[in-house]
């Protein structure tokens, strides 16, 4: 079996039925009021909003390839079974727009039957004292408060008695988010599709190459031939926005390379544990280690998905992407997070271990870019790491700015404002 052919299973067949099905009514109106470029959390959320609106829409995207070694591009980071919704450990935009999307999620379950949301805690463990840039549990508690979320402090009898299972050094501090939550990023996106396409939406499973602003319309040419007219063009490409040249300027996002490790639990019981962020010591320094409960891919195999630090501050420049996500990412992240667990979660037992590559696009601002940078395009990019819990609430946004509809929400139009290279 190839790489990646694993991870794609039923996801991707799925898609290509649904997809499928759109074709026909294509080819009976080339010419749509808006496409949205990218069919990933934001791009496939911003066309049900259209849809669900009486846009005439289309939404263009390749579907998940069976083989990343042989895709030419673009990829992207949502070919998964597992993130964490949290909504009290970044800033209050995000925040915000996490609680905004979790409240969604669920009502996007019910209209499609497509599971993909849970609730489930979050737990965060460090040295007391220990604080970044990134994760800071005075600042977390702070914005607990603020935005009213719960969030538990807990010390070392705490974490002890709460979750035996783990075994983390003396003097540590830890915070628990008992409301937090799970999310399947390929069912999600699979519901947002379904969702847009029993609306009305277009759905293209093919790549826009290039965009040519005609007088009246923007033609959007595609890999596969083809050539889709919209008056409007909402691009939603994630870390590939800027290496497509779709844009005529290029917008100030930081690309970052990040592995992601898969841990097989072959045997049961398996840990139920909360997803968890810790940072132990060592002789080189701080280690920070994070993971998730098992969880079943389409293999039929549970993994333990994790991650180091280490790759993090991975640059990537346009010309690296494809090679990116058609390698292992940093194998070396593997036999790091085993021996992480190993340490602090003892009773597990690892299996095969598996590395996968996954990227971050960073903006300046700590929050997406969902602005307007001409009358007729606009943009829904730059995740910052939280991009599918935050993706529902942005692609509300993303089809109110694109529709002329009034910004609605507690968090001004200002703080998406897109800013250039």
């Amino acid at each position: 079996m190839r790489r990646r052919t694993f991870l794609a299973g039923a996801s991707g067949l799925t898609g290509g039925i649904l997809l499928g099905r759109a074709r026909g009514a294509r080819a009976e109106a080339q010419r749509h009021r808006i496409a949205v470029v990218g069919r990933g959390p934001m791009g496939s959320a911003a066309a049900r909003y259209l849809a669900e609106a009486g846009e005439d829409v289309v939404v263009v995207g390749p579907e998940e390839p069976a083989d990343f070694a042989q895709h030419p591009g673009p990829f992207a980071s949502h070919y998964d079974e597992g993130r964490q919704a949290e909504f009290a450990a970044h800033n209050e935009g995000i925040s915000r727009l996490s609680r905004a999307s979790a409240n969604a999620f669920r009502g996007l379950q019910a209209k499609t039957g497509v599971e993909f949301y849970r609730d489930h805690p979050n737990l965060w463990v460090m040295p007391r004292g220990y604080r970044t840039d990134y994760l800071d549990l005075d600042r977390c508690e702070a914005l607990a408060k603020q935005l009213d979320e719960t969030l538990v402090p807990l010390d070392d009898a705490g974490i002890a008695q709460r979750f035996p299972e783990f075994r983390f050094p003396a003097d540590s501090r830890g915070l628990l988010e008992p409301r937090g939550g799970l999310i399947n990023p390929r069912r999600m996106v699979r519901a947002q599709l379904a969702a847009a396409r029993k609306a009305g939406a277009t759905l293209v499973a093919d790549n826009v190459v290039a965009l040519n602003r005609r007088p009246g319309a923007i033609e959007l040419a595609t890999r596969g031939g083809e050539t889709l007219r919209a008056e409007r063009v909402l691009i939603a490409a994630g870390g590939f926005t800027n290496a497509s040249r779709m844009l005529e300027r290029r917008l100030a996002l930081s690309l970052h390379g990040v592995t992601v490790v898969l841990v097989e639990a072959p045997s049961e019981p398996r840990p139920e544990i909360p997803s968890v962020t810790f940072v132990v010591g060592g002789k080189a320094g701080p280690r920070t280690g994070f993971a998730m409960p098992p969880l079943r891919y389409p293999d039929g195999r549970y993994y333990v998905k994790g991650a180091t630090a280490s790759s993090v501050d991975s640059l990537l420049d346009d010309g690296g992407l494809v090679p990116w996500y058609r390698g292992a990412g940093a194998r070396e992240d593997g036999p790091q997070l085993v021996a992480l667990l190993r340490e602090v979660l003892p009773s597990f037992v690892p299996g095969e271990v598996r590395t996968l590559p996954c990227m971050v696009a960073y903006t300046p601002s700590g929050l997406p870019y969902v602005d307007r940078v001409d009358e007729r395009i606009g943009v829904a990019v730059g995740g910052n790491a939280c991009g599918v819990m935050t993706s529902d609430e942005l692609g509300r946004l993303a089809a109110a700015m694109m529709r002329d509809a009034p910004w609605t929400g507690p968090l001004g139009a200002e703080l998406f404002s897109a800013r250039f290279a």
